[in-house]
């Protein structure tokens, strides 16, 4: 099966860590390049020249969730995406637990919600979100 797959090795790869955890290929993941049926609801990697790029698509109707040069981070996101994904579904280490109580946003204000999406998604936040002794952007 490697043969036929023509997706980037580090793409393969992280096809079979996702495997390795008990995610299921085509509902749970898909990896552009690695043969095997898309079922379109799941999570999606593809890499375009330098960039990794993750969408999700919900009822045929995709959305981009990130985009970065930065394999490491695509991985990481791409795996943590593919995860709540699969608990949902009542598999994997995510499966029974519930990620807006663990991740902290049913404790947060709108404002605090919203500024951890910009921060999350790397783009800087608005002035008007920000009180006096916030710096403007994130730097982490």
């Amino acid at each position: 099966m490697t043969s036929r797959r023509s997706a980037p090795p580090e793409l393969v790869e992280l096809h079979d860590e996702c495997v390795t955890r008990g995610y299921l290929p085509g509902l749970d993941f898909f990896v552009v390049g690695v043969p095997m049926f898309n079922a379109g609801d799941g999570i999606t990697i593809r890499r375009e020249g330098q960039t990794y790029i993750v969408v999700s698509e919900d009822n045929g109707r995709p959305h981009e969730m990130l985009r970065t040069s930065d394999v490491e981070r695509a991985s990481e996101y791409f795996l943590t995406e593919v995860g709540w994904g699969a608990g949902f579904r009542g598999h994997g280490p995510y499966a029974g637990r519930n990620r807006l109580e663990e991740e902290g946003w049913t404790t947060m204000t709108l404002r605090e919600r919203t500024i951890r999406v910009y921060r999350d998604k790397g783009l800087p936040i608005p002035a008007y979100l920000l009180d006096d002794d916030e710096p403007p952007t994130d730097d982490a």
